[in-house]
């Protein structure tokens, strides 16, 4: 049980309370907009539809979720840096077969490798903005 009635056991001894769940929400939406952006800038396509926006939200969850597990892994045995390429390189495969299928765009790899850098990028500037202006960091996902 939580010792703060404010705080919600979320699996695995992990505590949220309404403000960090809060901000992994705005992080999520964050997230779905600058991959949105990036994918548009690349295909140069700004339509949305039902399925493209459910493609990126999953691609977004990944990116949220998974990319920081598979980051920390190396931690602990300063294989960080490592850690963090294979995250990038996982990422640009979930962007390929998630979000590129409704994409037109001539060569699907390379736009994925793009969606995925100017994505990142991105997020690493909105990261260090935030950081910087509000002293409230986002979830570290970079």
């Amino acid at each position: 049980m939580p010792e703060d009635k404010n705080k919600t056991m979320i699996g695995y001894g992990v505590t949220m309370d309404a403000t960090d769940i809060l901000l992994l929400c705005v992080t999520i939406l964050i997230v779905i907009v600058v991959f949105y952006m990036s994918a548009a800038l690349v295909a140069q396509d700004w339509s949305m539809t039902p399925p493209y926006f459910l493609r990126i939200l999953v691609v977004s969850l990944v990116f949220v979720f998974v990319v920081p597990l598979v980051s920390d892994l190396g931690r602990d045995h300063d294989l960080s840096g490592l850690m963090l390429l294979i995250s990038f390189v996982f990422l640009i495969a979930v962007v390929r077969f998630v979000m590129v299928e409704e994409l037109a765009v001539p060569d699907d790899w390379l736009a994925s490798i793009f969606i995925s850098l100017i994505g990142v990028s991105l997020i690493f500037v909105i990261q260090a903005l935030s950081d910087h202006f509000f002293e409230l960091g986002l979830p570290s996902v970079v």
